[in-house]
């Protein structure tokens, strides 16, 4: 049986210098950058697949991003690259107050005739609502999405009849929108 022998101070160091070089290899080189990604991801609510904050991303990109996604995984249509257009930016409905008045005066004159009036008072006035601050903003019931109003998409596969059926019938599927409205065209560079 041979003996232990006791390590020596230097290779106790070295070993633990070691563990040290191990841990900062296994933690992600971005610290400063992901704090600040990392609030704004808390304050947006929302994180794209790709890591992206899809706060900053309009909705015409975030649309567009999610098609390309989607499509590229069609049978033979390769890589998907789309551009969305919109008809609006949207709408937001607000609340609004509608107070309603009305009056009925009947008068009686001397000689015995008679008269009714009637008098209606209606307004709007848009209901706010008082935000932490002390700001106020207007309460929205709805947000209306904008209409989309044509698609183009460029793919890979693109020439081939039976893989531009396929993505046509998958824009439609997903968005109201007609067949006149989407073209489908082989992306430039593609074999």
């Amino acid at each position: 049986m041979s003996k232990l022998k006791k390590p020596k101070k230097e290779r106790l160091v070295v070993l633990l210098l070691f563990g040290v070089l191990l841990v900062v290899i296994a933690l992600p080189t971005t610290t400063g950058t992901m704090g600040a990604d990392k609030k704004d991801a808390d304050i947006s609510g929302t994180q794209g697949a790709a890591g992206t904050d899809t706060a900053t991303l309009t909705y015409e990109e975030q649309l567009e991003k999610r098609l390309s996604a989607i499509l590229s995984q069609v049978a033979g249509a390769g890589r998907v690259e789309v551009m969305v257009t919109l008809e609006s930016r949207g709408e937001r409905i607000v609340e609004k107050d509608t107070p309603e008045s009305r009056k009925s005066v009947e008068e009686t004159d001397s000689s015995g005739g008679s008269r009714t009036t009637d008098e209606q008072d209606w307004g709007e006035e848009t209901v706010y609502f008082e935000d932490g601050s002390g700001g106020k903003s207007p309460y929205v019931v709805k947000e209306l999405e904008p209409n989309i109003e044509g698609v183009l998409v460029l793919a890979e596969g693109g020439d081939s009849a039976v893989v531009k059926q396929e993505l046509l019938e998958a824009v439609q599927a997903l968005f109201p929108i007609e067949a006149h409205k989407v073209k489908i065209m082989k992306l430039e560079g593609a074999k």
